[in-house]
């Protein structure tokens, strides 16, 4: 079985090898665009007579564009988040999506350790404490026990951390590894770095929260915005306070504060690694494959 038209809608970040794999799952030439539609009219244009369709966490596809795709029936998010898809609209009109998890995590973790090590030590531009310190003994608090957090879970109770997490639900058996389950107030008073790895978009803190953190190491490598730009900007403009981020939080909130005094950005996307675009480009073969087999994996509606 084959779809009659594949649509990659946007830069979806997969192999030129796999690309060209996804042709022989097409009886039409697939229509390859690199870049974000402009509007939703672009988007339905990119989307003519598609019955396939590859597409990035940033792009959307709203129940108005979905309502458009009348031989759509099959969505491959390259990548995990799906905020941007109305998968109740899909569900009505039968459209199967399927993501992608556990693909770029070991990147943005070694990235986070990366960061911490040379803030910590004072290897980098700027130095947590007045004298070089070790991770170990230090306290740090998860926010979010994903994927991404267990991983870092693991390496800082290696390095002999204290690890303390909250989640929306009790994960007894990483209690069970030396986790502790504490609500977000005693997270952020007691930890000495706290880790956002939060869903796209979720507002986590607000001014209260911020005020609880004097001198901590923030790590931020979660999609969207998890806070208002105001209150961040004015807690990190206190003494000894500090932030890690990803380039992938880009747009106006870098511009503005990328400049600022004890906030450390990358300048590549932390997960973006040869060894990840290999792992996310063989599930998107696996997801569309299994679909033309009548056996669809990895379904998020």
């Amino acid at each position: 079985m084959k779809f009659k038209q594949i649509v990659i809608l946007d830069n979806v970040n997969i192999s030129d090898s796999s690309v060209n794999k996804l042709k022989d799952y097409s009886e039409n030439s697939i229509k390859i665009f690199n870049s974000n539609p402009r509007d939703d009219n672009e988007t339905k244009e990119r989307l003519i007579n598609a019955d396939c369709v590859l597409l990035s966490w940033r792009a959307s596809l709203t129940k108005e564009l979905l309502s458009n795709c009348k031989n759509l029936r099959f969505i491959c998010l390259c990548g995990t988040n799906s905020n941007g898809i109305d998968l109740e609209e899909c569900r009505k009109n039968k459209i199967i999506v399927s993501n992608i998890v556990d693909y770029g995590d070991e990147g943005v973790v070694e990235y986070i350790f990366f960061q911490l090590i040379n803030l910590v030590r004072g290897f980098g531009k700027y130095q947590w404490k007045d004298y070089p310190a070790e991770l170990s003994g230090k306290t740090m608090g998860i926010i979010g026990l994903g994927a991404i957090g267990k991983l870092l879970a693991n390496i800082a109770l290696s390095f002999k951390m204290k690890v303390l997490y909250n989640s929306k639900t009790r994960k007894t058996e990483w209690e069970n590894k030396g986790l502790t389950f504490v609500d977000k107030k005693d997270l952020l008073r007691k930890s000495d770095i706290i880790i956002l790895q939060t869903p796209k978009n979720v507002k986590i803190f607000d001014k209260d929260d911020f005020d609880l953190m004097n001198e901590k190491i923030l790590v931020n490598t979660t999609l969207g915005m998890a806070f208002k730009e105001n209150d961040f900007i004015e807690w990190i403009k206190r003494p000894n306070n500090f932030v890690i981020m990803d380039i992938s939080q880009g747009g106006n909130f870098y511009k503005k504060v990328c400049d600022l005094e004890r906030v450390i950005f990358s300048n590549f996307i932390a997960g973006r690694t040869k060894e990840s675009v290999l792992r996310l480009s063989q599930k998107v073969l696996d997801n569309i494959s299994s679909y033309l087999l009548e056996k669809p994996i990895n379904k998020i509606n």
